[in-house]
């Protein structure tokens, strides 16, 4: 079986992790199964994925409040209403995509980004033959990009979004896994409520979201905490904090490991940092109390109000001193993890075992 998986761009993002995390989960129960990922991007033209990306981050950076207004009317305008979106350059996507499909012609593709999700379902509007589609959503909510009428497969991060693709957009329950967002099986060992101490990471995501002065004022505010700063490829970042040479200050580059991942996650107490989606699955799992200082507009912020209402992140001011009450959070937040978790119909390597097979049979029999 071929097996093609979709993320966007090729620089490290939430997507492009869950490509790879997915690719393991099926290389482990299925190993003679050809997995290629391509980003259609870079695919299309490898200039244009360099401008998107790169356009993508500095807009973001500089002017958040024009991303917002841009991302609510474009990609997540449509709320509760049965409606779906095509990206813009729809058009030379769909030659794009038709010309991949022939190259390297899969029996089964998944998409770990919305917009390969939405090109396939166009070039399925034009009558071009395409395999089954799996949507591996990324995030705690599902945007207005997605397929979500059109895909075959679906692996969603909670409950309500299987309700909502059963009863809005007509998926049969039995082509919908309740997985959580898929994270790597190197991320294990829930930590136990226990004594909490004062080690604090902070991740800010590929690009590392703080600046040496931030840092410092952290040391004054909070004097009695470490301070471990993920500095991703920051590496102006990583360079200052080492020149430092702080006690209560240590430098991490960006870990591509997730064993590695997994074992800076148990030295730590509690975790500052944003409502990337597989981010936040991996500390749930972890048991690790969340905190957010700051979230990007788009889907941090959707990510954000969905883990908050529930109890599974709590939001502070690094630049006000805000108190972290470890604990008071610990046994509340191991309560709201439990309950997050306890919706879960299997773990996405089931659930992708399972499709493959579904798949498989269904082609024996043509």
């Amino acid at each position: 079986m071929n097996i093609l998986i979709l993320p966007l761009f090729r620089f490290p993002t939430g997507h492009s992790v869950v490509a790879e995390t997915v690719q393991r989960k099926i290389t482990k129960t299925h190993p003679a199964t050809h997995i290629e990922i391509v980003d259609l991007l870079s695919y299309t033209n490898p200039l244009l994925e360099k401008i998107v990306g790169t356009t993508y981050i500095r807009w973001i950076q500089k002017n958040p409040q024009s991303y917002q207004f841009m991302y609510e009317k474009n990609v997540n305008s449509c709320k509760k209403k049965k409606k779906e979106k095509m990206p813009i350059l729809t058009p030379l996507f769909i030659r794009s995509m038709k010309k991949l499909l022939d190259e390297k012609r899969p029996d089964l593709i998944l998409c770990s980004h919305a917009f390969p999700s939405s090109i396939l379902s166009a070039l399925r509007d034009k009558g071009t033959f395409v395999p089954p589609v799996v949507n591996v959503y990324t995030d705690f909510f599902m945007n207005d990009v997605w397929a979500k009428s059109t895909s075959d497969y679906h692996l969603v991060p909670h409950v309500e979004a299987k309700r909502l693709l059963i009863d809005e957009y007509g998926q049969p329950a039995e082509r919908i896994f309740v997985t959580g967002v898929p994270i790597d099986d190197e991320i294990f060992i829930p930590k136990s409520l226990g004594e909490v101490g004062h080690q604090l990471l902070i991740a800010g995501g590929n690009v590392g979201f703080m600046d040496i002065e931030q840092v410092s004022r952290l040391l004054h505010m909070y004097e009695s905490h470490h301070f471990n700063i993920l500095c991703g490829n920051n590496k102006t970042l990583y360079e200052n904090i080492q020149a430092a040479d702080h006690p209560r200050l240590h430098a991490i580059p960006y870990l591509k490991n997730r064993e590695q991942m997994n074992e800076l996650y148990d030295r730590m107490d509690a975790v500052i940092t944003k409502p990337g989606g597989v981010t936040m699955t991996e500390l749930i799992h972890k048991r690790l109390p969340i905190y957010i200082d700051h979230f990007l507009p788009g889907p941090e912020q959707e990510n954000f109000h969905y883990l908050q209402a529930r109890g599974l992140v709590q939001q502070i001011d690094l630049t006000e001193g805000t108190a972290l009450e470890l604990e008071k959070q610990n046994a509340a937040f191991h309560e709201a993890c439990d309950r997050y978790e306890a919706q879960f119909e299997m773990n996405a390597t089931e659930a992708l075992a399972h499709i493959i097979e579904q798949v498989r049979t269904v082609s024996l029999r043509q």
